[in-house]
């Protein structure tokens, strides 16, 4: 396959994404008794993934300059996937601020080497993030086994 056919079709993938996840989020509540609800981020976020899909379909040409990753830049990219989705999965069993913990330290880790820059800063994000929504915001997170 052409580069062009690549980007056209990877165009309609993405926007097919961004697409399912406007409809997907018309199904949660828009507002709560706070302000937003739920459905607010994973609504623009399928507008932003849409219009991304079809300016991949819409661009005349593909830039020459660009070159395809090596193999170990794909392993990166789906080890990211990989990560994200056993995030997904890991968040109600797990809890969120352990989920969250080791989702950070492992993405980190996975960007850069430094083992204890990792660990510091995936852990300090985690707890603040933590603090942000379950104390200041008073969001429910999924307590997991801890129960918080």
């Amino acid at each position: 396959m052409s580069p062009v056919v690549i980007a056209r079709v990877s165009g309609l993938v993405v926007a097919g994404l961004g697409v399912a996840s406007c409809v997907l989020a018309r199904s949660l509540p828009a507002q709560t008794g706070f302000g937003l609800g739920p459905a607010f981020l994973p609504f623009w976020t399928g507008i932003v993934l849409a219009a991304c899909g079809l300016w991949l379909c819409a661009r005349p040409t593909v830039d020459p300059e660009v070159s395809w990753p090596t193999s170990r830049g794909f392993a990166r990219a789906a080890s990211g996937f990989v990560l994200l989705l056993l995030y997904a999965l890991a968040l109600q069993p797990l809890g969120y601020l352990i989920s969250t913990a080791v989702f950070l330290v492992v993405g980190i880790l996975l960007l850069e080497a430094r083992r204890a820059r990792a660990l510091v800063i995936g852990i300090a994000s985690a707890a603040f993030l933590f603090l942000i929504f379950r104390v200041w915001l008073r969001i429910p997170l999924p307590g997991g086994f801890l129960g918080w």
